[in-house]
């Protein structure tokens, strides 16, 4: 949960009544608030972007013209969110597309709390951390980038004033902190 009063905000996309009233129930009965519910794939990304949710159960094979792992593609592209990836079928080639669309777990149908729950919070945990190995190599990629025109600013400086390259970085801090920058 993300905090003790604000329950996580879960997005239901099935086709399958009865599924999504199993789902329902042991999502509520967790302390989840079910935001939505979604048919077809379409329908699931407007969802997905309308409601934004903290977590989202997609079905692969829902009716239209997208299909889960279609949806779940395109809605990772406009927001990260955890998705778990509902299906009536175990094949590896089934497993293989969903983690490849960006899906954070996989469920076989008919689907229980028991399974359900601890799904949730595994999904949840890998999110987090890949969303941190990402926000991690977003910084040290910047840090590599001002770090090559440290550098490079170092190099012309030593060229065109004959400065040490400890002077010239000196010379380059004092210019930094002179612009607060």
């Amino acid at each position: 949960m993300t905090s003790e009063t604000t329950p996580q905000r879960a997005l239901i996309c099935e086709d399958e009544g009865v599924t999504v009233m199993q789902i329902r129930k042991a999502l509520i009965r967790a302390g989840y608030n079910v935001v939505g519910e979604a048919v077809e794939g379409r329908q699931a990304i407007q969802l997905a972007q309308d409601l934004k949710p903290d977590l989202i159960l997609m079905d692969i094979n829902m009716p239209g013209a997208i299909d889960g792992i279609a949806a779940t593609r395109e809605i990772l592209q406009n927001r990260p969110v955890p998705i778990i990836m509902l299906t009536a079928y175990s094949d590896d080639n089934y497993v293989d597309n969903a983690l490849d669309a960006g899906a954070c777990a996989y469920l076989v149908k008919p689907i229980t709390s028991e399974q359900l729950l601890p799904a949730i919070k595994l999904a949840i945990a890998r999110f987090h951390t890949l969303q941190t190995a990402i926000e991690e190599a977003t910084d040290l990629k910047e840090a590599l980038e001002t770090r090559k025109l440290v550098e490079r600013a170092k190099g012309i400086l030593i060229e065109r004033q004959q400065l040490t390259e400890s002077d010239a970085f000196r010379k380059i801090q004092k210019i930094s902190r002179d612009k607060c920058q």
